[in-house]
């Protein structure tokens, strides 16, 4: 039986894009895949530009009496292929620069995978965190009142980013229900399977790195049980490791936050898993020698998979991995300059825009079976996410071949491409 993940784990951020000015750096690939695309300079200047931004005003009552206003906030990237699809997160240290390079981030990465939807994000600077659940139901609730005239099955859908738990997006869809006057799946997705969610948003992650991983170490003329370092043992981290266990390979080191495990003959997984949630941390497993987060980086080992947070492997590290191929899970985990590193040491890495590619793909099979109101199989939903994520890495692959660059970039065009095509197609309304 699959063990549900802890309550503690909150999901996945997306990534907090480089330092000073996310929204610049994501524009960078950006630039460099337009440039290779020869895209025309009007329609580079439409895709360079999000759609809309929103900023609000949240007063919140806390149980103490006293009030606080915090500020809600929304990005539309870009509408050309449907309607936006985007994060919501509860962060106190929100940027909207980088609200404003995920909408774009999450805009090539739909598109790269043939989802029809633009990106957006958004979310309230709020730290949940020491907050009674009324308080932050308050704020969830407010935030949800205040976009009414933004967000919507045919406008934009949420997902959940950052803090934001079923629980979350449960009182999301409720809020947005009550205004409409009746109830509205398709508003939100990542909600509990009672509400309208779906079968399989726990494993879908796990599940097409575990299915990238294998297809590029095949054409790598690597076959048997690959040996596996997992960066995170989250929500990410915990599918990753369960999915690849079961289906032979071995998971040899393990990190997170607190500390590192390292077996050469493999773990059980579900037995580390439960010492995590008894102790907090990887860390002090019975059986296993510790390791350190920068030893793992540098473990001599078949897959490397950074499946926790952002920056991880740098031009300070990135010399030090000894890994044959690496599988990014998490997003953003390979900086600009590591990925120039390990391209020219040959070391092939699936990028984030891929190997996360499970979290747009389920949410789009949740927002699908909503507007049929009818409930896919889990069967189905499994071929349709392994079709569509090979799909996009064998075309991309073919781009990375003809442009003569790395996948990365290649993934990136692919997502570029598309959005520029269906623009110029629609042409401007006038």
């Amino acid at each position: 039986m699959v063990t549900q993940p802890n309550s503690n784990d909150h999901l996945a951020p997306t990534p907090a894009l480089e330092s000073d000015d996310p929204f610049s750096s994501m524009m960078e690939r950006f630039d460099e895949a337009a440039a290779l695309l020869g895209l025309a300079p009007d329609a580079y200047m439409v895709l360079r530009q999000p759609d809309r931004e929103f900023k609000f005003s949240i007063p919140v009552e806390y149980d103490d009496g006293s009030v606080k206003v915090h500020h809600g906030f929304r990005i539309r990237h870009n509408l050309s292929l449907g309607p936006c699809l985007g994060g919501f997160r509860l962060d106190g240290n929100l940027q909207r620069d980088e609200l404003r390079a995920l909408a774009g981030w999450t805009t090539w990465k739909c598109a790269a995978l043939n989802v029809p939807f633009g990106g957006s994000m958004g979310g309230v600077d709020f730290d949940p965190r020491g907050h009674s659940t009324q308080t932050v139901e308050r704020v969830v609730r407010r935030y949800t009142s205040g976009l009414l005239d933004l967000i919507g099955p045919e406008r934009d859908i949420l997902f959940p980013d950052l803090h934001a738990t079923e629980q979350v997006m449960a009182w999301v869809l409720d809020t947005y229900s009550m205004h409409v006057r009746h109830t509205e799946n398709a508003v939100v997705v990542g909600k509990p399977l009672g509400l309208g969610g779906t079968i399989g948003r726990r494993t879908a992650i796990g599940r097409c790195v575990r299915v990238l991983m294998e297809t590029r170490l095949k054409a790598m003329d690597f076959s048997g049980k690959a040996k596996v370092a997992v960066q995170g043992a989250g929500i990410v981290g915990a599918q990753v490791m369960r999915e690849l266990e079961e289906h032979g390979h071995l998971i040899v080191a393990v990190c997170d936050a607190s500390g590192g495990v390292f077996n050469d003959n493999g773990f059980d997984v579900e037995a580390l898993l439960r010492h995590r949630r008894r102790t907090g941390s990887v860390a002090g497993f019975q059986g296993a020698d510790t390791l350190t987060d920068e030893e793992l980086l540098s473990l001599d080992c078949d897959v490397l998979i950074p499946a926790a947070a952002a920056r991880q492997i740098t031009g300070k590290n990135a010399d030090q991995v000894r890994a044959k191929l690496i599988v990014e899970a998490a997003n953003g985990p390979t900086t600009r300059m590591a990925d120039q590193i390990l391209n020219d040491r040959g070391i092939p890495v699936v990028p984030d825009l891929l190997g996360n590619a499970g979290a747009i793909l389920i949410a789009y099979f949740e927002w699908v079976q909503n507007r049929m109101g009818f409930a896919w199989t889990e069967d189905v939903i499994y071929e349709r996410l392994d079709r569509m994520v090979l799909e996009a890495y064998h075309k991309a692959r073919k781009i990375a071949g003809s442009h003569k660059v790395g996948l990365r970039l290649a993934t990136c065009m692919l997502g570029v491409e598309r959005v520029a095509y269906f623009d110029r197609l629609r042409g401007i309304y006038a």
